[in-house]
């Protein structure tokens, strides 16, 4: 009984406060009219709001340790993480650091959290049609050029089998780091497909562990070396949280 009424009190804050920190942002650019600072102030709002949330129902000493570790990351980067339920971009957000996020198009429609993913400049993309793949990389592109960091899922969606720890990286977010040489972060998530499990309605609040890599350097590198390095620490992170 518990577990129904813990997943019910979790969306009721989770949506209840996004929609506020979405009206207290509405207020804020009555003051703000450079539409990039509009971008930059509700990826602040976001970063708090998850970081608010999670701290509220997950353990906090992981999530802190998380923070700690991006504190130390370069100014700009590209976050490329695993992915194993629709709730890791709001476990993402808890590192404190603004980021862009590449995501399907269908979530940029989705109530509360599309229209955050709107207002902080997210990309949309639809993979199974090139010219929706081809403008997205232009789009991300483009943030890195504005400064921005992104973060990217390269499996693309969900790796559904526990017995796999990754599954086939696209080449977009590689691909951007050797041309512009911005370097790579890694994160990986463990656990999380347990948090909520594919096809359950409730949520199992169980402790969060990730670790977070090292920059990887990318200028003068091809986008296949910079994959086959990035894929060889998440699998080396994998293990070790496993352990």
């Amino acid at each position: 009984m518990l577990k129904p009424i813990k997943t019910l009190a979790f969306w009721l804050v989770f949506l209840g406060t996004g929609l506020l920190y979405q009206l207290a942002l509405v207020f804020s650019f009555l003051r703000v009219s450079n539409p990039i600072e509009r971008q930059r102030a509700a990826q602040r709002g976001r970063l708090h709001w998850s970081a608010w949330t999670m701290r509220w129902f997950f353990s906090v000493p992981p999530l802190s340790a998380l923070q700690a570790a991006a504190a130390r990351l370069p100014e700009q980067f590209i976050l490329v993480c695993n992915h194993r339920s629709n709730l890791d971009p709001l476990f993402v957000f808890v590192i404190g650091r603004p980021l862009v996020f590449l995501s399907k198009k269908s979530v940029l429609k989705a109530p509360v959290i599309g229209r955050w993913m709107r207002l902080c400049g997210d990309i949309a993309v639809n993979r199974s049609e090139k010219s929706s793949r081809e403008k997205s990389l232009q789009a991300m592109r483009e943030s890195l050029n504005r400064g921005s960091s992104l973060l990217v899922f390269p499996e693309g969606t969900r790796q559904a089998d526990p017995e796999v720890p990754l599954g086939s990286f696209k080449d977009g977010a590689f691909a951007l780091a050797a041309e512009t040489g911005v370097p790579l972060v890694a994160l990986v998530l463990h656990n999380t497909h347990q948090v909520w499990t594919k096809g359950s309605l409730f949520l199992n609040f169980l402790p969060l562990k990730s670790l977070l890599s090292e920059p990887i350097v990318s200028q003068g590198r091809t986008p296949n070396a910079l994959k086959e390095e990035t894929v060889e620490k998440m699998m080396k992170m994998i293990q070790s949280l496993r352990e």
